[in-house]
C-alpha cells in the first residue's frame, strides 16, 4: 500500500470529519439567555419634615440694582464723586527686591568682591571630607544685590554634599561693589568658585 497515493483522499476526508464534527456542536449546544439583573428589594423613600428653625427663615432682599448714569449738574460733583489717583512705586520698589535677577543682566562696571580672602579663610574643610580624602573645584553662583549683599548662592556644579555645604555657608559673607549701569547699581548674579585642597 502506497502511503503517498492515498494521502490527498486521507487529507480531504480528516478535514471534511473536522467541519461536520463543529457543525454538530454548534447546532447541539443549547442556547442560552443574558437576563438582566433584578434586585430582590424594593426602594422605600422616607420623607422628611423640616424642623420648625429652618420654616421661618426669611429669604435675604435682592441686592440693588445698579444706578443709571446721569449727567452732572456742576464740575464740583464730578470732582467730588472721582476717585484720587494711587501710586503703586512704592510696592514695585519692594516687590524689586525680593525677586531675583535674571540670569543676565548688562552692565557697565561688574561687581568687585572686597573681602574674598578674609572670606575664603572662613571655610572649613569638613572633617568626613578630610578622612575620606575627598578634593575639588565647587562652582557657585551668587545672587548680589544693589548693596552689594549675598541674598543667595546656589551650587552649580558641587563636589562632595558636606564640601558644598561648607563653600555655600561662608560665601553668604561676602561683600562687593554693585555692578553699575548707567551709574546706578544693579542686581546681578556672579559665578565663583572654591577649591578644596588636601595639604600634604
Amino acid at each position: 500500500m502506497d502511503i503517498k497515493e492515498f494521502y490527498p483522499i486521507h487529507l480531504r476526508v480528516g478535514v471534511l470529519i473536522t467541519l461536520v464534527g463543529f457543525i454538530l456542536a454548534f447546532l447541539l449546544v443549547p442556547k442560552t439567555e443574558v437576563k438582566a439583573y433584578k434586585p430582590n428589594f424594593t426602594p422605600t423613600v422616607k420623607v422628611e419634615k423640616l424642623p420648625p428653625q429652618l420654616k421661618n427663615i426669611v429669604e435675604p432682599p435682592p441686592p440693588p440694582k445698579p444706578k443709571l448714569p446721569v449727567a452732572a449738574q456742576s464740575d464740583e460733583e464730578v470732582q467730588q464723586e472721582t476717585i484720587e489717583k494711587t501710586n503703586f512705586t512704592g510696592f514695585e520698589k519692594e516687590a524689586d527686591v525680593d525677586l531675583p535677577p535674571p540670569d543676565f543682566v548688562p552692565y557697565d562696571k561688574a561687581p568687585e568682591p572686597i573681602n574674598l580672602e578674609q572670606v575664603k579663610n572662613m571655610v572649613e574643610y569638613p572633617e568626613i571630607a578630610r578622612k575620606l580624602g575627598i578634593e575639588g573645584r565647587v562652582l557657585l553662583k551668587l545672587w548680589v544685590d544693589k548693596e552689594g549683599n549675598v541674598r543667595k548662592v546656589k551650587v552649580i556644579k558641587g563636589v562632595y554634599p558636606a564640601l558644598d555645604e561648607a563653600a555655600k555657608k561662608a560665601y553668604k559673607h561676602l561683600k562687593f561693589h554693585p555692578a553699575m549701569q548707567r551709574d546706578k547699581p544693579v542686581a546681578v548674579w556672579v559665578t565663583m568658585y572654591f577649591d578644596f585642597r588636601l595639604t600634604q
